[in-house]
């Protein structure tokens, strides 16, 4: 068979051109430190460094996501510490507040302590995290879960969410939790009550209810689960209310005179209506006619009502024997109201306690899989750099041969024969 002089100079280039080319692929092995640098290179390896790869980016995801439990967990914990600091407190004040030997005076002094403390924790219950979501708020973290109506009493406006986050394949852990389920749904010492204004009322400014207190138990119980309309109308001394049974529309009390600021009884229980700005003051407007004031009956009662109705019977302490019976059971209703706010928090904190300690066994789970993905990748991808380095040299000394022989060959001549 004849070869061509053609033929012969391109199977000449086309071998050092295989040469070279295998030369550069082992360069570019040393220089990045892989030996599998396309998928052609071993289709069935680089499938594996693909899919090993992901589960290491998968698995950092889900570290970061621990990170991110773990401090929300840790603030919320911090908070309810100091949460129940104040409440300590508080409790400490009430049972200050039950020594007989104290006057109305000593009573307002307390009260105004607890008044701060009051918005102490309301502070506190409205704590944001280093990403600006308020931790009690439930899935609605932009606002502040925790506001006061128009009466000046808190109300929760958060939900009853909790948000979650992935740190396993099949682990959702709660890195929060919501201010209703551990600041609000206690059972009350006692059958209790709230208050509420009708949104609808038209007195500008708008006149407000008082948090009032239960002031005779039994009677109230026999009340109870009724709630009262508060309804406001002109009558012949001027501005009157009626009380009504919400239910029925059963008239409790008619045609009574309205004064602002003036106590409010009836089933048991004491409140006051309050033009604003305050009780006394000739510019404090009364409800206008059509106006009216809803007093809703609960079985449960938030750690701040518990608060709120305290300051309240500190501040409107009646030195009368009746009095003093209302007033002390008010006292021993708030210290069991207190006793379920703790106990609310220490089973919160246990309960976030038992996360961190699925948090911190998650993350070394992680940790020891990232470390054998690290190991498996490495055997598939990492280059034997002896092994390369033996080769390039062997590829340098064959590329070399190749080049002495085709120019070699290439410098032929029948000339070379004459």
């Amino acid at each position: 068979m004849r070869v061509s002089t053609q033929q012969l100079f391109g199977r000449g280039i086309e071998s050092i051109n295989d040469v070279n080319a295998q030369l550069q692929k082992t360069q570019l092995q040393i220089s990045t430190g892989k030996k599998v640098l396309t998928p052609s290179d071993d289709p069935v390896a680089s499938t594996r460094i693909l899919q090993l790869n992901q589960e290491l980016e998968l698995n950092d995801q889900y570290q970061t996501n621990i990170d991110m439990v773990e401090n929300s967990l840790k603030l919320e914990d911090d908070l309810l510490g100091s949460i129940n600091d104040v409440i300590q407190r508080i409790r400490e004040l009430t049972i200050n507040a039950g020594n007989g030997a104290l006057n109305g005076d000593d009573l307002r002094f307390i009260s105004a302590e607890i008044s701060e403390r009051l918005e102490q924790l309301a502070g506190m219950m409205n704590s944001q995290d280093a990403s600006g979501e308020f931790v009690f708020g439930g899935f609605q973290g932009k606002g502040e879960p925790f506001q006061q109506n128009v009466s000046g009493s808190y109300v929760y406006k958060g939900d009853e969410g909790r948000r979650f986050v992935q740190i396993e394949a099949s682990v959702n852990i709660a890195a929060t939790e919501n201010g209703k389920a551990v600041f609000m749904d206690l059972p009350a010492a006692k059958n209790t009550f709230y208050t509420e204004v009708n949104p609808t009322n038209r007195s500008a400014p708008p006149a407000i209810i008082t948090t009032g207190q239960v002031v005779d138990q039994e009677q109230y119980d026999a009340f109870y689960p009724e709630d009262m309309i508060v309804q406001f109308k002109n009558g012949v001394s001027g501005v009157e209310y009626d009380i009504l049974e919400a239910s029925s529309g059963r008239v409790i009390s008619s045609d009574n005179p309205y004064a602002s600021g003036q106590p409010i009884s009836a089933e048991g229980i004491q409140f006051e209506v309050v033009g604003n700005p305050f009780p006394g003051d000739a510019a404090a407007l009364p409800p206008v006619p059509g106006d009216s004031f809803f007093v809703q009956s609960t079985a449960k009662q938030g750690v701040l009502s518990t608060v709120e109705k305290l300051i309240y019977g500190l501040e409107n302490f009646n030195a009368t024997s009746e009095g003093r019976q209302a007033f002390d059971a008010l006292l021993e209703d708030t210290l069991t109201n207190l006793d379920s706010a703790e106990t609310s928090i220490l089973e919160t904190r246990s309960q976030i306690g038992a996360r961190l300690n699925t948090v911190e066994t998650t993350r070394e789970q992680h940790l020891d899989v990232e470390l054998l993905t690290k190991e498996v990748l490495a055997d598939l991808q990492e280059l034997d750099y002896a092994e390369a380095i033996s080769n390039l040299t062997m590829q340098q000394f064959i590329l070399e041969s190749a080049y002495s022989t085709y120019s070699q060959v290439t410098s032929l001549s029948l000339f070379d024969r004459l």
